[in-house]
């Protein structure tokens, strides 16, 4: 999982780990010390959030994404995205989970299926430190990407790749 698909995963590795055999995470890791990034603080702000989400536009998150190293077309795929049933999700998605951190971290430490988190070691959303804390917490295998954002996914594919498929070899 990625991102938000990263929690998660790690949530149902900790609660349920008879349905799982393996895992692998990126851009998102259950620490306590985790502190929501300033667009996330934003949504989770009544009235401001609902401001945030207005300025949004398609044009304008082409341009984030772009800016984030998110290659062009990938770019206006994502933003085409950013419609406002999307926006509608995001906003009780991030206000339903401001203490996720505290409430969910202290399951990883249960944790033990064998598992790889990935990162881009430029990602301005989670701390590198934090994915390497979880990585240790879990005993699963670090990989970080060198020059990549919280896109590491669509930055390095061929990489992201070979990094599963060698983890998946290995179990």
């Amino acid at each position: 999982g990625h991102d938000w698909g990263a929690l998660l995963t790690q949530r149902v590795v900790c609660l349920r780990p008879d349905l799982v055999r393996t895992w692998a995470a990126g851009g998102g890791a259950l620490d306590e010390a985790y502190e929501w990034h300033p667009v996330a603080k934003m949504w989770q702000t009544p009235g401001q959030g609902e401001q945030v989400m207005k300025g949004m536009t398609p044009d304008v998150m082409a341009q984030v994404y772009i800016a984030e190293g998110v290659p062009e077309e990938l770019a206006r795929q994502f933003a085409a995205r950013m419609d406002d049933q999307m926006k509608a999700a995001i906003l009780p998605l991030y206000r339903s989970a401001v203490g996720v951190w505290k409430e969910w971290s202290p399951d990883v430490d249960s944790v033990e299926r064998p598992g790889l988190v990935i990162w881009g070691k430029d990602d301005p959303f989670g701390p590198m430190d934090l994915a390497q804390r979880m990585a240790k917490r879990t005993g699963a295998k670090f990989v970080a990407f060198e020059g990549c954002s919280h896109w590491w996914p669509v930055q390095r594919p061929k990489e992201t790749a070979e990094a599963l498929e060698s983890f998946w070899e290995g179990q």
